[in-house]
């Protein structure tokens, strides 16, 4: 696969219908800054159920690459009604390094920014050590907002620092339709 500099991402919708598709996609990958290192069926089952992927609050999208057969990464806007609605990403393990959370980053707040206009705000949160999400933050234009002593929750082990990144409307450089 190239490198993100020459790929066109596509964001499709998730639905209701991708349990299995996101079970693949979800363990196929280790997720050493997520709570859940690695999950299963039940527990993509029981997000789905609450409204976690998609819903009132909540919209999920697969980032496709139409030169790969599986998704790239998955993207996720929740709280949606909120002042700051946030940001959730998950890049898969065979693409990480190579762009696509950048580019993922910049279409996910593109899609928010054109379908809420009246929301000025996206924030997206880290932890403290997932070195390559704050640069991924910054290389969008998200600013550093806080940093929470020990507020991320680590399974198996003491809680750890996480910061909090956010980029307003009027920052963010749409990009040009044509």
């Amino acid at each position: 696969m190239a490198d993100a500099s020459r790929m066109q991402l596509q964001f499709e919708p998730m639905r209701a219908e991708d349990v299995s598709r996101l079970s693949r996609f979800l363990a196929a990958s280790d997720w050493p800054f997520h709570f859940e290192r690695s999950v299963d069926d039940n527990w993509v089952r029981g997000r789905i159920e609450s409204g976690h992927f998609f819903g009132a609050e909540a919209r999920s999208f697969w980032i496709l690459d139409g030169q790969a057969e599986e998704p790239l990464a998955l993207g996720r806007i929740f709280d949606l009604s909120d002042l700051t609605p946030l940001l959730d990403l998950r890049v898969a393990a065979a693409v990480r390094g190579r762009g696509v959370g950048t580019l993922a980053v910049r279409g996910l707040t593109a899609w928010l920014f054109s379908e809420y206009p009246k929301t000025g705000r996206l924030g997206g949160y880290t932890r403290h050590d997932n070195l390559a999400m704050r640069r991924v933050f910054e290389k969008c234009g998200f600013q550093q907002e806080a940093h929470h002593r020990h507020a991320w929750p680590v399974q198996d082990d003491e809680p750890v620092d996480c910061v909090g990144y956010a980029i307003l409307r009027q920052e963010f450089a749409m990009p040009d339709p044509t």
